[in-house]
């Protein structure tokens, strides 16, 4: 017999695992990137991309081993590093 907490458990997991998917079928979900990945992206180094997360530059959120960071995240460190030309 299954537990009532489990039957909740897996009825969370199945409702995630929907909404995830209508995301995706809707084209909301955010792009994500992991430091090998943004690096290509940005064209910039793997060592320059780990320096701005350690400087508290980059958001960030750590899955394991690996350093993910959103859209959101990388527009967020363009947008603080825009300089405007002033002539």
């Amino acid at each position: 017999m299954i537990s009532d907490t489990t039957i909740m458990e897996m009825q969370s997991k199945m409702d995630n695992i929907i909404t995830t998917l209508t995301e995706i079928k809707e084209g909301t979900t955010q792009k994500v990137y992991n430091t090998k990945e943004l690096s290509e992206y940005l064209r910039i180094g793997v060592s320059a991309i780990e320096k701005m997360r350690q400087d508290g530059e980059l958001a960030y959120a750590k899955l394991g081993r690996t350093y993910v960071y959103t859209q959101e995240d990388v527009d967020n460190l363009i947008k603080n590093n825009h300089i405007e030309f002033v002539s």
